[in-house]
């Protein structure tokens, strides 16, 4: 009988075990020693230094937070349940704000990485309304404090909602003895409770600046680093089942945040754009989609100044280097009437091949890519490899592999994301089902953050923050909880 798999069911089979651990010249890596508090370098996620729980939302019931972003400086971090959107200080732990104006659940949260012109925050909520395939994201302008700029127009939903059935409730008891609890009545009042929730949140919403789109996904950096330009992708549809007119296909959208204006329509790719990302330096923009080709735009003009392909087969994602000269793609490519992955280095400049990444497991898919300040690169591969590869001396120094005995649980195993802090000196790595690999490549000596057994999808981590002042690594998980965890170098 044909086994399924879905989160929840290898959340609560999956054993969490290391096939492959990093190593410096064959050396594999040790434990750190313990922390400050006497903490063990392995240890299970209740096991942190603090444990926090965190309230979005005050005098409400909610779902869990399922979606989070912390601020560039880490002052302050975002939480939504779908239908609202908190604002707490990361260090005292109180609501700066409750955001409820989403007219369509959210599904992305995300800080730009500067302060706005008012010295404050910008924070981006992505909705979407899967049913109708539509997609609208706002810009949130919080001050100094997390707080809303500009507050929005409101109504008290649960007055007006009593001041305006009184009238239609006392009518149906007089004419038809139906009392207040009826299951008619009912049905008018949750009705028109959801009309009234649907205008309190296009009223709050009415004022704030927003796009129809999305930014990318795959590590895209849609943010220049001054937080100027945003870039998002609109009639991003897969062409693959029939072709459409050059005016209907997928285009990369450069938006001024400040000016809230569209500056840009890069133009040009065929199929779903999968990634995009400005370079460090703010004077290109470079793109992957599915047609087989990458591009490489000048942000000045918004003019296409290379493209990389076809390569035969899908392209997926990328990296640019700390020094914006370099950039590594990620993708399919047909090679002899067969199709294979490739990682690739190229020249920003001339669009030239520099090296490309050898390995015999190069099998699958790498979506995810991270380029250290000290020039090694991180290469997630979908089937539980991670390699740390030196681009420009061809080496790869060193490599980490999950154990998964049952093929199965591959794909939901495999690390999903990486990480280069401290100056690219340490990789944090988070795994599929929550287990965080914290590796000194310098030192040679590791921290594991490890997912209880059995545990549900309710305890997944949503992201992670390393403070570089006190060494710490926070985890911001769906169960609520802020986890901080001292791992002094």
């Amino acid at each position: 009988m044909t086994r399924h798999m879905n989160p929840k069911k290898f959340l609560a089979e999956y054993v969490y075990e290391v096939e492959k651990d990093f190593d410096v010249d064959g050396i594999p890596a040790t434990w750190a020693a313990s922390s400050i508090s006497n903490k063990p370098a392995h240890r299970f996620w209740d096991d942190a230094d603090e444990k926090v729980e965190l309230h979005f939302f005050d005098g409400e019931d909610t779902e869990e937070v399922k979606i989070y972003a912390t601020s560039h400086d880490g002052k302050l971090v975002a939480g939504s349940n779908s239908s609202s959107v908190g604002i707490l200080d990361a260090e005292t732990k109180e609501q700066c704000m409750q955001y409820k104006g989403l007219v369509f659940p959210c599904v992305k949260l995300l800080f730009s990485p500067a302060v706005n012109e008012s010295g404050g925050y910008t924070l981006v909520i992505e909705t979407s309304d899967r049913n109708e395939r539509k997609s609208v994201v706002f810009f949130l302008e919080l001050d100094r404090n997390g707080r809303m700029v500009h507050q929005p127009d409101t109504i008290d939903v649960n007055a007006l909602l009593q001041r305006s059935l009184g009238p239609v409730v006392s009518q149906m008891n007089d004419s038809f003895e139906l009392s207040s609890t009826s299951p008619l009545v009912e049905s008018v009042r949750k009705g028109y409770s959801k009309a009234l929730e649907d205008l309190r949140a296009g009223l709050e919403s009415r004022h704030l600046t927003r796009v129809s789109g999305r930014p990318a996904g795959f590590g895209s950096s849609p943010f220049s680093m001054d937080g100027r330009l945003f870039l998002y992708v609109t009639q991003n549809e897969s062409t693959q089942s029939g072709p459409r007119p050059p005016a209907d296909l997928p285009k990369v959208i450069v938006y001024d945040v400040a000016d809230k204006c569209q500056k840009y329509s890069l133009g040009g790719h065929e199929d779903a754009i999968m990634w995009t990302a400005f370079s460090p330096d703010g004077q290109h923009i470079a793109t992957a989609a599915w047609d087989g080709t990458f591009r490489i735009f000048n942000v000045s003009t918004g003019d296409c100044k290379h493209v990389i392909g076809p390569t035969g087969g899908q392209c997926w994602s990328g990296a640019w280097s700390p020094d914006s000269k370099h950039i590594v793609l990620c993708g399919m490519a047909n090679q002899e009437s067969q199709h294979e992955t490739f990682v690739a280095v190229y020249s920003a400049e001339t669009a030239q091949q520099v090296n490309r990444f050898r390995n015999d497991q190069l099998k699958h898919w790498v979506r995810c890519v991270a380029w250290s300040p000290r020039g090694e690169i991180a290469i997630v591969h979908e089937r539980n490899n991670v390699w740390i590869w030196e681009p420009f001396e061809n080496r790869t120094i060193s490599s980490f592999r999950v154990k998964v005995e049952d093929w199965i649980m591959e794909s939901y195993a495999a690390v999903s994301q990486v990480q280069w802090v401290n100056e690219g000196e340490v990789l944090v790595a988070r795994a599929g089902d929550g287990t965080i690999e914290i590796w000194n490549r310098v030192k040679n000596i590791k921290w594991r953050l490890q997912r209880p057994e059995g545990a549900g999808k309710e305890r997944g981590i949503g992201i992670f923050r390393w403070v570089k002042e006190d060494q710490t690594l926070r985890t911001f998980s769906r169960d609520g909880f802020m986890r901080a965890y001292q791992l002094p170098q």
